[in-house]
């Protein structure tokens, strides 16, 4: 199947014109949207870093996938940042017929990391309507983990840039496109010093707002969630506590990779990781 992704505005926020990528599949449809939202922190990263090989799977399974874009910290705040990510959610269910030529307004949210944090508070968004369905891969759904309020261990190990090398690293304008050559020292450095909510200007009333409680994730719909066991990023009792709380959840676990272990599709768990979810996905 030949990609054919086209990009339509959604949003304008400040000076920054929002941008959603959607790929039409040419598969017998499910008449289901899969909604991609990337990872990085809420500070680097792009709408469109997910591997084609992923976008090739879920199309020729059926469905249709739309990648959003967001505003990155530290330049825009953490509500600004969900905020303009919900708006991409309710463009989708406005102009998913006019604008996407598509019969069907049914979606499921897929986020990875920081992405699937974004996706699950959007879940339970009762603005929105709900999704069929939520995958997530090594997300989390609260900020008052302890391990996000202090220095990250593994990240302490790589030499600790000056902070007025990283100041410059950060503009006055809002960006939703930040390259991993540039950005992720901005993330590398907030987690190392355990500065990173600091980074997402998250008042106290940000984190409780913006996290689920027990009670809320028993109330998400399935979910898929994956993860390492050996995840130097977001702890990987956050996965078992989400499989724990979510009455029908599915865990796919894998042992001696990274975070991101789907970054490269090459991987056999990676692949396995998505076989899983288009099976999943069909039942």
């Amino acid at each position: 199947m030949v990609l054919s992704p086209k990009n339509h505005p959604y949003t304008k926020y400040r000076s920054l014109t929002l941008e959603a990528t959607f790929y039409k599949t040419s598969s017998v449809p499910n008449e289901q949207t899969i909604i991609y939202i990337h990872g990085g922190g809420l500070v680097y990263g792009q709408r469109d870093d997910l591997p084609e090989d992923y976008i090739q799977d879920f199309l020729e399974a059926g469905y249709h996938f739309l990648a959003l874009d967001y505003p990155l910290a530290p330049e825009t705040p953490l509500k600004d940042i969900y905020n303009e990510t919900k708006k991409g959610l309710q463009w989708f269910t406005k102009e998913y017929r006019a604008t996407l030529g598509i019969t069907s307004s049914a979606f499921i949210l897929f986020g990875r990391s920081a992405g699937a944090y974004l996706s699950l508070l959007l879940a339970k968004d009762p603005e929105l309507p709900d999704p069929t369905k939520v995958i997530s891969f090594y997300g989390y759904y609260s900020l008052s983990d302890y391990s996000f309020q202090k220095p990250n261990a593994h990240y302490k190990k790589y030499p600790v840039m000056p902070e007025k090398m990283i100041h410059k690293l950060i503009g006055t304008s809002p960006l939703a496109k930040g390259p991993l050559q540039t950005r992720y020292a901005l993330y590398l450095y907030a987690r190392q010093t355990g500065k990173w909510i600091e980074y997402l200007h998250a008042t106290q009333e940000d984190r409780r707002d913006f996290s689920l409680t027990t009670d809320e994730l028993q109330t998400l719909p399935p979910t898929f969630i994956a993860q390492s066991i050996d995840d130097q990023d977001v702890p990987y009792r956050i996965g078992k506590t989400l499989q724990a709380s979510i009455p029908d959840s599915y865990f796919f676990s894998v042992k001696g990779l990274e975070h991101d272990f789907d970054r490269d599709p090459f991987i056999p768990e990676a692949k396995e990781a998505y076989r899983q979810v288009i099976d999943w996905l069909s039942k």
